[in-house]
């Protein structure tokens, strides 16, 4: 390339080094043939941008939230509990008709659900894995009060398995609340 009488000589084969530096050279034209005499000027070389499709091996995410749409009336013991009103259901494993999230892959889970009673009502609700007690909390009311109590569990679970909430065998009388005030929820999604 020549430029008001001087020339610049590009080196189109010279590889950047480790740091990805190139060297380009100009020099005068008025130079004999036999010795090339210029300056060195240094240059990051940045490699051409390529894309990645996405990978079809990448996790896709499984995750569930869901609360109830009204009150629940006063209970028999082990009774299921179903949250009708679905906002996520990622992986498609809650049901929101019979409150049981089957789950799609095995994995490490975390569950969370919230049960809220008031006016001298008590509960306890337990997070059930197929027939077995994942966990536990339970809830008394004084006269007059309105209050809730969240239970969280991280577990490690089967694909297949049904995780669900339900009341105790003992502790429950009274309704379970969910309004515009506060909702009796339950969600989970997988970790791992």
């Amino acid at each position: 390339m020549t430029s008001k009488g001087k020339e610049i000589q590009e080196s189109n084969t010279s590889q950047p080094d480790e740091s990805g530096i190139s060297e380009i050279r100009t020099g005068d034209t008025n130079e004999k043939n036999s010795h090339f005499k210029g300056n060195i000027n240094k240059k990051r070389m940045l490699s051409p941008v390529t894309t990645t499709p996405y990978p079809s091996n990448m996790v896709k995410p499984i995750a569930f939230y869901a609360y109830m749409s009204k009150n629940t009336p006063i209970i028999t013991i082990q009774h299921p509990l179903s949250f009708d009103v679905v906002k996520t259901n990622l992986g498609n494993g809650y049901h929101s008709t019979t409150g049981v999230f089957m789950v799609p892959e095995s994995g490490v889970y975390v569950f969370t659900w919230t049960i809220r009673v008031r006016y001298s009502s008590y509960h306890s609700t337990q997070l059930m894995v197929n027939t077995d007690e994942l966990g536990v909390v339970y809830l008394s009311v004084a006269s007059g009060s309105d209050v809730g109590v969240t239970g969280i569990v991280v577990a490690h679970v089967n694909k297949g398995d049904d995780i669900y909430v339900r009341t105790h065998a003992s502790w429950n009388n009274g309704n379970i609340i969910s309004d515009n005030a506060g909702r009796s929820s339950f969600a989970g999604w997988k970790l791992f």
